[in-house]
């Protein structure tokens, strides 16, 4: 049997280890090993312990670059992590090569890694790049911008795209590996899977695409308990470094509703605060099939694993992005009514917004729709597709 090494190297919170874990299991169920090396260790002992994996940290840039705009395209967002400096993106490359070595797998399987997709560009190793529509946007010369709704300066954007390339290929170059010929070759480099379904895509214009479904099933999860005061079921899942928590903790805790809010991480402060009658914190993921079936409406950063999971379950969702990523993904659900987007800047109006949201019932009957369409959707099959590409590549080594 192989070794698959899962890769996860960009990006925050539990969508990755999601996405990655149902999959490796069902490698693992196949008789084969599978390896992790991740950006974040914290959450491995309790969500990859209990299945046997290893697990290694993913070499990183942990550098500053300063004077960066707001970045319009992939390319500027990966100036940021090392790649306009030649010498340190060549290091941590070779860091990834090393790694790569002393762990010998067969195959490789990436969460949004430009720079192990980069290092391992010429090993002669398979490789199935697993992503949300974010990590690999449509083709094009330059690719589309981030901010998609609004016109960006074809000149910039390509110029990036060619800093980008020629940073790249100057690294490559060292490590003796075939040059890249445009950004799709740094962020993607192989057959891409996409874990989710054409609606829920981050760029609502592509063509084509593999896409298989959302996959969620983390796997492990504490059992939900709703308080019992409270005539609606409003699940929450939240960062404690959301600059409008306090806010929307306060307005949630005033409606007339049972609450569970899950936020890891979050300080035995802001429990003490909030918690109460109709409002229960955690810190541990809760698990997520129990809550999308049991809950009315979910309120989100937009991380597209749980919006899918609770969408799939016909809920509606209020979504409060924290980053570009986030805003994209929020607009796309937006437009499809199923969803209200709103803006850290609009806190003082949180209270207002919120309730208007939760009286909305065209949003509660899309969302009833988007799940009448894909009704027989069964991530476990989405699993098993995935598993069977991650098999069907070994052939070709």
């Amino acid at each position: 049997m192989a070794r698959f090494a899962f890769i996860w190297e960009l990006g925050g919170a539990y969508g990755h280890l999601g996405r990655m874990i149902p999959v490796a299991r069902e490698l693992q169920q196949r008789g084969h090993e599978v390896v992790f090396i991740i950006r974040e260790l914290i959450e491995a002992e309790r969500l990859l312990g209990p299945h046997g994996f290893k697990w290694y940290q993913a070499p990183l840039w942990v550098g500053r670059v300063m004077n960066l705009p707001d970045p319009l395209s992939h390319a500027e967002l990966l100036m940021a992590f090392g790649f306009l400096d030649p010498p340190a993106l060549l290091s941590i490359s070779r860091a990834w090569r090393n790694l790569l070595g002393l762990l010998a797998p067969d195959a490789l399987v990436f969460d949004y890694s430009p720079t192990a997709v980069l290092a391992a560009r010429g090993l002669g190793l398979p490789q199935l790049n697993l992503a949300n529509g974010f990590q690999v946007p449509p083709a094009g010369r330059p690719l589309p911008p981030l901010r998609w709704w609004q016109k960006a300066p074809p000149a910039r954007l390509l110029d990036s795209e060619q800093q980008v390339v020629h940073v790249a290929n100057q690294v490559l170059y060292e490590l003796g590996a075939p040059p890249v010929e445009g950004m799709l070759d740094i962020l993607s480099g192989s057959a891409d899977v996409f874990a989710t379904v054409p609606e829920l895509d981050h760029y609502p214009d592509r063509k084509g695409g593999d896409f298989v479904g959302p996959i969620f099933a983390l796997g492990r999860g504490e059992d939900v308990h709703w308080p019992a005061k409270g005539s609606l079921r409003v699940f929450a899942y939240l960062k404690p470094n959301y600059g409008g928590l306090d806010t929307l903790l306060t307005v949630l805790r005033q409606l007339d509703a049972s609450v569970l809010v899950h936020i890891p991480g979050v300080s035995r402060r802001t429990i003490e605060k909030f918690a109460g009658d109709n409002l229960q914190i955690s810190r541990q993921p809760l698990d997520i099939e129990q809550v999308r079936q049991s809950c009315d409406v979910a309120v989100l950063h937009a991380g597209l694993s749980t919006v899918a999971a609770v969408l799939l379950a016909g809920k509606p969702v209020l979504l409060f992005p924290q980053q570009l990523e986030q805003t994209m993904f929020a607009r796309s659900v937006e437009a499809l009514g199923v969803a209200v987007a709103i803006p850290e800047a609009a806190a003082g109006q949180f209270q207002r917004l919120v309730k208007r949201a939760l009286a909305d019932e065209g949003m509660k009957d899309k969302a009833r729709q988007f799940a009448d369409k894909y009704r027989g959707y069964d991530q476990a099959d989405a699993i098993r597709g995935v598993a069977d590409r991650c098999e069907a590549m070994l052939a070709s080594r």
